[in-house]
């Protein structure tokens, strides 16, 4: 398998992984849908197992320099091979340590005027050499986005690697720069979405309650695109919209359309707004993750723009460049974190492009259940809106065990497990929770903790789910009063 091989020497260029990623594709597509829809699907099948160089673990085992506001920082990661195009060969190039091949790389200087500068490297810390390759050896490589590399790591991986991007929580706040966010969540009225709602809005006002005075988090609107009130709109702050006339089957297209009709019939008191998602739960008071107004947003291995060279340009412009398209922003629309005149800016178009898509049988067919998310990649290329990466945005359980530094836990994905704590994907659990198992049905309270053994994000999960339900009023009736 080639995501998973490991290689005699550094990986010089980004491989294909489509085999190996169709598996969890699939579930993503799926489960993309069932957030929305009002009549659900079957369960989509567990994902295998992602590739190494998916899982969102920058930062669980390296050790960070304080940056400052000037320049990257190196973000050293131990026990990692990070992947790229090579700018300089390494065999002859040594460096003491990893802090002085970061140095090469941040001091390095294309050939070429139009060539790529270093923004990743990887060092040889083994005094008996790495995969071949001698003591001290620094290989200068360059990926489009830095701050989500593509990577293989674990505990026997040999090389120690870095990459050079600016940390959004280390840079300075502008004195009396108000970066407080608005949290928008769109929603329809199903039972399914009702109860993650009640969830999700519970621990929203918790980690708020936390933050104090001077948090970034502000305000909470749920969208309803159901175009009528239901027995929440007391519980929660909710705007209703209109459901979108025509969705061609794809409930998800009243996603960007909603966000159309919120912006033209509110106006918020923040200047910035968080995207969410009903599944979301926050797992600490999340700070303005932006540097200054420049979106942030978290990376999904499955959006890749350089495996749809062809496809893309039909929405963005065929004279669209090869290596404009790598630089793409890997994101969906949630979670993301921008300013409000920027999705204001990009919501009409995502629309547009989202049906424009759903129409499209080429399109329709290749990206199925996040075309909404791709129609906003490319709504906001085209709009010039650029987003920061922050992979550690959000956690998504069972793929990433540690919620070391994570802000949200994002509950998409089935948790399956033998009663001994063994993980088995691909395969219904002794032990499971699958948010797809309670679509015409609101969980119980109290819900079974995972066996000994499961990850400490699987348990914190159940845990939070437990403490909404034990607190929320009328739990069983989902809200309703009786």
């Amino acid at each position: 398998n080639d995501a998973m091989r490991m290689v005699d020497e550094p990986l010089i260029s980004h491989k294909s992984y489509r085999t190996s990623l169709l598996p969890l594709q699939r579930q993503a597509r799926e489960s993309a849908s069932t957030v929305y829809e009002e009549i659900p699907p079957p369960p989509p099948p567990p994902p295998s197992p992602p590739p190494s160089h998916t899982l969102s673990k920058l930062g669980s085992s390296s050790s960070r320099k304080d940056e400052d506001s000037q320049q990257p920082g190196c973000h050293i990661e131990e026990h990692a091979e990070y992947w790229g195009d090579l700018v300089k060969w390494g065999t002859n190039h040594l460096k003491d340590s990893a802090e002085d091949c970061c140095n090469a790389c941040r001091n390095h200087k294309p050939e070429k005027p139009d060539g790529d500068k270093c923004n990743t490297w990887v060092w040889c810390p083994e005094a008996g050499g790495c995969s071949g390759q001698p003591h001290k050896s620094c290989w200068l490589k360059y990926q489009p986005h830095p701050e989500a590399p593509a990577v293989n790591r674990g505990p026997n991986m040999p090389w120690t690697s870095g990459a050079l991007y600016k940390d959004p929580t280390k840079q300075p706040v502008p004195p009396g720069k108000n970066r407080r966010f608005h949290v928008a969540v769109t929603s329809n009225d199903s039972k399914y979405v009702q109860w993650q709602m009640r969830v999700m809005y519970y621990w929203y006002k918790k980690r708020k309650a936390e933050q104090g005075p001077d948090g970034d988090m502000g305000g909470f609107t749920r969208i309803l695109h159901s175009g009528r009130e239901d027995h929440l709109m007391h519980e929660i702050p909710t705007v209703v919209v209109d459901r979108l006339q025509n969705e061609h089957g794809f409930v998800v297209l009243s996603r960007p359309n909603a966000f159309v009709q919120w912006l033209k019939q509110v106006t918020i008191e923040e200047d910035y707004v968080l995207m969410s998602e009903p599944d979301h739960l926050y797992l600490r008071p999340i700070p303005n993750l932006m540097n200054g107004d420049k979106p942030a947003a978290f990376p999904f291995f499955y959006i890749s723009p350089k495996d749809h060279v062809n496809l893309i340009r039909k929405y963005v412009g065929q004279d669209t460049s090869i290596r404009d398209i790598h630089h793409m922003d890997p994101i969906g629309s949630s979670p993301v974190m921008l300013h409000k005149d920027d999705l204001a800016r990009v919501a009409p178009m995502w629309h547009d492009m989202a049906v424009r898509m759903k129409t499209d049988p080429e399109a329709d067919r290749a990206w199925g259940w996040v075309l909404e998310m791709w129609a906003y990649t490319c709504a906001a290329w085209l709009t010039g809106v650029h987003h920061d990466l922050v992979p550690k945005l959000q956690a998504q359980p069972p793929w990433d065990t540690s919620l070391e530094g994570f802000y949200i836990l994002h509950y998409t994905y089935g948790n399956d497990y033998t009663r001994s704590g063994k993980f088995t994907p691909g395969k219904i659990g002794e032990w499971r929770f699958d948010k797809r198992s309670y679509m015409g049905r609101i969980p119980a309270k109290n819900l079974e903790l995972p066996p000994k053994g499961a990850p400490e994000s699987v348990r914190t999960l159940i845990q939070m789910i437990n403490e909404a339900s034990s607190v929320l009023p009328n739990w069983e009736s989902g809200g309703k009063e009786s």
